[in-house]
């Protein structure tokens, strides 16, 4: 395990973030999600979710948090605790306090015999099965999701974080328990303090209560399904608007130019109000309601979502694949890239201005070479028009998903 503190006087609260990176495996994605939420809820040792509010209360109000992700291409478990720090409070144990709850989540979770129970485990189904509805009933989230199966050959890549929804149904207590000890013994864990506090102190909990091995984890790369051309789908469903989504595949490579300029390229391209997509798609020709570009940026993969009339859905496909073509023939003004570095350099600024922006800023870099905040900002300052060009003629369009209404074709 590897052990990230940033000692800043920033904030008047301390933060404990572990993240438990694997690789992607649809076998295993619902059963780590389950995971996620059984052993923030409960433990052996407050059995039900009132003596783990109740503790948490006593700890000045901690707050308590499980979840999964896909990130790049691996699945991570990320269990964090927020505290005041213990400097303004009466109680100097408070730190001490909040790593041995994360002892009882991490090391003592609430099993019998082998398996999470089941009573628990029925109801964080029932909770994933209701988040699986609401994206379905989420037309923008939903038809992502279909572009993303239609582009990929994995699995794992082509379902949410929590899997399939049919193998999720199907996950046992002790397949569950089964993951949370292959988690323990094969991932790859980082472990992340935000706050005033002091160093040997902190590596001495950490030592004492999460000492966890130094596993390094091989990821597979992402691999979409090889086509000559452009694949187009349509699925009819009711709606009043179409919805219209594209994936794109660009050669990026981490740290390099190609890196930084492919990040300055989605922000011209469609990754704010000033963007070439919403001035002209939505702004000037009316075509969309909506509309909006974003990124893998360490993957290359780029996304356009936006629902736009059901008429005028050809007319947004050409004009869209106008305005990419804008970029790779440098068909843009030099102040929109001035104006995109600003932008992203504010936001990384803002971004670690706040503890969980520190944290994934530098477990990001666990995925490739470590880039600090300011060579980041430096990476960027340094890209000019021709950067983007170059990134932006390596690009082409793989997948058109649209959503539209019967009869509409």
């Amino acid at each position: 395990m590897t052990i990230n503190l940033l000692n800043t006087d920033k904030f008047k609260t301390v933060s404990i973030v572990l993240k438990f990176k694997a690789p992607l495996d649809i076998e295993t994605m619902s059963r780590r999600a389950i995971l996620s939420k059984l052993i923030q809820k409960t433990t052996a040792k407050y059995a039900d979710e009132q003596a783990m509010i109740n503790h948490l209360a006593y700890l000045y109000g901690a707050h308590l948090y499980s979840h999964v992700i896909k990130q790049n291409n691996a699945h991570v478990l990320t269990v964090g605790i927020d505290i005041v720090n213990d400097k303004y409070l009466n109680d100097e144990d408070l730190l001490e306090k909040a790593f041995q709850l994360l002892y009882e989540v991490i090391y003592a979770p609430n099993v019998e015999d082998g398996s999470f129970r089941e009573d628990l485990l029925t109801t964080e189904k029932h909770l994933f099965k209701n988040k699986y509805d609401a994206i379905k009933e989420n037309l923008g989230q939903y038809g992502f999701y279909q572009l993303l199966k239609t582009m990929f050959e994995d699995e794992s890549m082509r379902n949410p974080s929590f899997g399939d929804i049919q193998n999720l149904e199907l996950v046992t207590g002790e397949e569950v328990y089964q993951a949370y000890k292959a988690m323990l013994k094969d991932d790859e864990a980082h472990l992340y303090i935000v706050g005033d506090v002091d160093e040997s102190r902190v590596a001495k909990l950490a030592k004492e209560y999460l000492d966890l091995p130094e596993n390094k984890i091989d990821l597979k790369p992402i691999k979409l399904k090889d086509i000559h051309t452009p694949q187009t789908v349509v699925e009819h469903i009711e709606t009043k608007q179409a919805r219209i989504n594209m994936g794109y595949k660009l050669n990026v490579k981490h740290p390099e130019k190609s890196y930084y300029a492919f990040i300055l390229l989605n922000q011209i391209f469609g990754g704010d109000p000033s963007s070439l997509l919403f001035t002209n798609v939505r702004e000037k020709l009316s075509l969309a309601y909506q509309i909006h570009s974003q990124i893998d940026a360490r993957s290359g993969m780029l996304y356009v979502l936006s629902g736009v009339n059901q008429d005028k859905r050809q007319q947004a496909i050409d004009t869209i694949n106008d305005e990419f073509e804008k970029i790779r023939q440098g068909d843009f003004d030099n102040e929109l890239l001035n104006t995109a570095k600003r932008m992203i350099i504010n936001q990384k600024k803002e971004s670690m201005d706040r503890p969980k922006g520190f944290v994934e800023i530098e477990f990001s870099n666990t995925f490739g070479a470590h880039v600090d905040e300011g060579e980041w900002i430096k990476g960027i300052q340094s890209i000019t028009r021709e950067d983007i060009i170059d990134v932006a003629q390596t690009g082409a369009l793989h997948t058109v998903y649209c959503l539209t209404s019967e009869g509409t074709e």
